[in-house]
């Protein structure tokens, strides 16, 4: 196979005029992008302006904080209606569940707290055998009054 003296002369001598040319067009075209940007912007923005008055106008006129469904197409009143209620019974249904999370991890960590704690130990650690002697110490008790403890009664059956 051979290659013409005139094909490898264009391909050597046209490869810096060739870089230049891509830099050239991609000027140009960054150049003519800009432009028509900035020559449409004006239209944009009026058009933008334009359609947020048109929304404005056209939305229904609100009475109360509650949202307000704007029936289009072929829906009916009835199916907007469902739809409310379903998103309704949506939110209940997650405040639910979230509550209910909220309670199982509760009381997974309480569980797991309560298994961990060795209450012989703590009486031993804080010198308390018992609340009869945390009730008799109490050192916001009134020393006029006497202090009211607990009462037990001791119930006992007689048969006859």
């Amino acid at each position: 196979m051979t290659v013409n003296q005139e094909d490898t002369n264009t391909s050597i001598s046209g490869s810096g005029i060739g870089k230049s040319n891509v830099v050239l067009d991609f000027l140009g075209c960054s150049y003519r992008a800009t432009v028509r940007l900035f020559k449409g912007l004006p239209s944009r923005f009026v058009n933008y302006i334009k359609r947020k008055i048109r929304e404005y106008r056209n939305r229904p006129k609100r009475t109360d904080i509650s949202r307000v469904y704007v029936v289009v197409g072929y829906t009916t009143k009835k199916r907007v209606d469902e739809k409310f209620n379903a998103e309704r019974r949506m939110m209940i249904i997650r405040r639910g569940l979230l509550v209910l999370i909220f309670l199982l991890i509760l009381f997974i960590a309480v569980d797991r707290f309560t298994g961990l704690v060795n209450y012989g130990e703590l009486s031993q650690i804080f010198g308390i055998e018992s609340w009869d002697e945390v009730m008799e110490n109490d050192p916001f008790a009134d020393k006029t009054t006497e202090s009211t403890g607990f009462i037990v009664t001791d119930v006992t059956e007689t048969t006859t």
